[in-house]
This record gives structure tokens, sequence and C-alpha cells, in this order.
């Protein structure tokens, strides 16, 4: 064989295990990002299930926000 045709069989071989590389981290991604949604919702069931409601007191948060907003502005 060639040098030319060594190197470029060398490069074909960095190209593959490059991409095996990339795509076994995006699958690894993917699998976690999917596993601590379950395991983040499954928590947070629990919470609304036990009477705390995240969503009532982020908005009574969003109202004194925009309160002190509009009263720094008026005054």
């Amino acid at each position: 064989m060639e040098k030319q045709d060594i190197l470029i069989e060398e490069g074909m071989n960095l190209l593959y295990s490059g991409m095996i590389v990339v795509f076994s981290f995006l699958v690894l991604l993917i699998i976690s990002v999917n596993i601590l949604r379950i395991f983040f919702s499954a928590l947070t069931q629990n919470k609304v299930e036990e009477g705390f409601n995240p969503l009532v007191e982020q908005n009574n948060i969003h109202h004194k926000i925009i309160k002190e907003v509009l009263g720094g502005i008026r005054s």
C-alpha cells in the first residue's frame, strides 16, 4: 500500500470511531434525560397528592413581583 492509502484508511478509522463515540454519548444522554423525567414527575406527583400545589404558589409569587414592579414604575 502506498502512504496515501494508509493515511486515508487511518482517517476513515478515526472518523468511524469518532462517530461511534458521539452516537453513544447522544444515546446515553437521551436515556438519562428520560429516566430523570420519569423520576422527577413521580416526585412532583407525590407532592401534588399531599396537597402542595406548586402552580398556585408560583402564581402568588408572580403576582407579588408584578405588584412591586408596577408600584416602582408609578412612584
